[in-house]
C-alpha cells in the first residue's frame, strides 16, 4: 500500500517521507544526538553507565540530598544538569539521590507544580 509524504504530498518511500523530507529529518539536531546518546549507552561507556556499575558493586550508597544510606535498588543516577537542558553526560555532572529526593529535583529542575512520576 503506498502512502503519501508526512510534509507533503509526494509518494513517501522511506519511514512515511519522500526522499528530500526523510533526509531533513534525519538531519536534525536532536535525532543525531539522540543516536549518538542510545549508542553510548549500547556501548556502557556513559558516566551514568559507569557510576550505576559502580554503585551495584559496592551494593549500597548515599543521597546527596538527604545524606541517607540507601540499598543500591533504591538510588538512581541523576544528572545535575538534565541531559535534557544542554547537560553532558559526564561523571562530574552525575550524582546519587534516592528515589523520593530524585523525584523532587525533577520537579525543580522542570518546574513541575507535583511531583513527576
Amino acid at each position: 500500500m503506498r502512502v503519501r509524504c508526512l510534509e507533503c504530498r509526494e509518494w513517501a518511500t522511506v519511514k512515511g517521507r519522500c526522499p528530500v523530507h526523510h533526509k531533513t529529518h534525519e538531519s536534525t539536531r536532536s535525532r543525531q544526538s539522540h543516536r549518538k546518546r542510545r549508542a553510548a549507552i549500547a556501548r556502557g561507556q556513559n558516566a551514568a553507565a559507569i557510576t550505576r556499575k559502580a554503585l551495584r558493586k559496592a551494593g549500597h550508597g548515599q543521597c546527596v540530598r538527604c545524606l541517607g544510606t540507601f540499598r543500591a535498588s533504591l538510588l538512581d543516577v541523576d544528572h545535575i544538569k538534565p541531559l535534557a537542558k544542554g547537560g553532558e553526560d559526564v561523571s562530574g555532572n552525575v550524582q546519587l539521590l534516592c528515589k523520593v529526593c530524585h523525584r523532587r529535583k525533577t520537579a525543580e529542575d522542570f518546574g513541575y507544580k507535583t511531583l513527576p512520576f
